[in-house]
């Protein structure tokens, strides 16, 4: 049986992260010979509670070099529409690095190089990752992510971390009802050796918490999730947030653990009692028309993000209504011949099959396109010039912003983001 330990945090983290590890495998155990630890938190954004606790990383951080670890670093890719120094630079990683002495490694600047899933055929990898964890054994890795339902994925644990070692470009590809499937495939390809979960506060409906909805979204736990087993650990963290393995088609598709019957649960479950939604908040803009295909429509891709962005700028940043959204395959002609002014056209079905028609009735410049399943660099630049939002309004300092974005520019940042002007 795996092991995975659930401690409660108190008042006092450090201790909390010690018996994590104590209970299950101890830091030093994990450590192999380069003496190198490399942790990957979920670092999507720099919204609040949308990230791995600073917190929580910083005594990860302190533990392996009390254990023994010559280098600690702290990497990741942070998601489509977004430059992983920037969202660095506002969840307050910078500053763990600082006072711990781990080094950011920003995976979105590094080379790239080809790596071969089992069902998707060839993606873009950072090299980095392939020449320590999946052509070598000899660098430590370990998850941190955050305890969050996902509208697309139903959980976001350690599995769904991995989804940030795809490149940009092809990450918008599959992310359809191929999602699922993907995760495991990354998943088959590289495991961490080890997963703690930051469960400090539950986070639900979705995985953008809104402002505007903030209080609705997210619960205090102060619990830790940890083991060997990243799957199993997984399990533990579902079931803490109302879900068994079957309902999480990702995990259900790399399980070979089984429920919580074939696990070693170090700790208690029986305070957490309630299921908390995935599902993001059911409230839009009146003043938005939103016209979905009646063949094919894909929640894991062209819906869910469009109007999570959608929410996000019209709740949280003031934004304005006044034109249309097409999202899917199967249009009635009589809808299309209704349409006026401006309106978006997210995801290549809808593209292939609206935009012609569109363009030649309204004019090219009232069409906006965001283009593969899901570009939410370009669903963002969109939707900010259609809402009247600047891109830089979402950012808690232009002037921090705009330096990170060009350092991350002059070392080669790979990211996609929204344009500014």
């Amino acid at each position: 049986m795996t092991r995975v330990a659930v401690v409660d945090m108190g008042d006092d983290p450090s201790k909390a992260v010690s018996q994590v590890f104590e209970q299950t495998c101890r830091g030093r155990e994990l450590i192999k010979g380069s003496g190198e630890v490399y942790l990957k938190p979920n670092a999507v954004d720099f919204k609040p509670y949308s990230f791995t606790s600073p917190e929580v990383l910083k005594e990860v951080i302190n533990y392996f070099f009390e254990e023994g670890a010559s280098k600690v670093f702290l990497m990741e890719n942070s998601t489509q529409g977004n430059m992983t120094r920037v969202v660095f630079e506002f969840a307050g990683y910078h500053e763990v690095c600082k006072k711990t002495g781990a080094k950011p490694i920003y995976l979105d600047e590094m080379p790239t190089e080809r790596v071969r899933l089992r069902h998707f055929g060839e993606v873009e990898f950072p090299r980095a990752i392939v020449e320590r964890f999946i052509n070598n054994d000899d660098y430590t890795y370990v998850s941190v992510p955050k305890l969050k339902t996902h509208s697309m994925s139903t959980v976001t644990l350690g599995v769904k971390n991995q989804m940030a070692f795809p490149s940009h470009k092809d990450r918008g590809i599959h992310h359809n009802n191929n999602l699922h499937q993907y995760l495991a495939d990354i998943y088959h390809l590289i495991k961490p050796d080890y997963t703690i979960i930051d469960g400090s506060f539950a986070v639900f409906n979705g995985h953008y918490p809104l402002r505007t909805y903030l209080n609705e979204s997210i619960e205090c736990l102060d619990v830790l999730i940890g083991g060997t087993d990243t799957l199993a650990v997984d399990v533990v963290g579902s079931r803490v947030l109302g879900y068994n393995l079957e309902e999480v088609k990702h995990l259900a598709l790399v399980n070979d653990v089984g429920d919580l019957g074939a696990i070693e649960v170090i700790g208690s479950l029986e305070r957490f009692v309630k299921k908390y939604s995935y599902n993001i908040v059911n409230n839009y803009p009146d003043d938005v028309n939103i016209i979905q295909g009646r063949e094919l429509l894909c929640p894991e891709g062209c819906m869910l993000n469009v109007l999570m962005l959608l929410q996000l700028l019209y709740y949280d940043y003031n934004g304005k209504g006044g034109f249309s959204i097409l999202m899917g395959k199967g249009f009635d002609e009589r809808i299309l011949a209704q349409i006026e002014g401006k309106v978006l056209i997210a995801g290549d079905c809808a593209i292939n099959e609206t935009r012609d028609y569109l363009e030649r009735r309204l004019g090219k410049k009232n069409v906006y396109t965001s283009p593969t399943c899901n570009r939410l660099a370009s669903t963002m630049t969109a939707l900010c010039k259609l809402m009247g939002v600047s891109a830089l309004s979402l950012v808690p300092s232009r002037a921090r912003a705009i330096k990170a974005l060009i350092q991350g520019k002059i070392h080669g940042s790979r990211a996609l983001v929204p344009s500014l002007f």
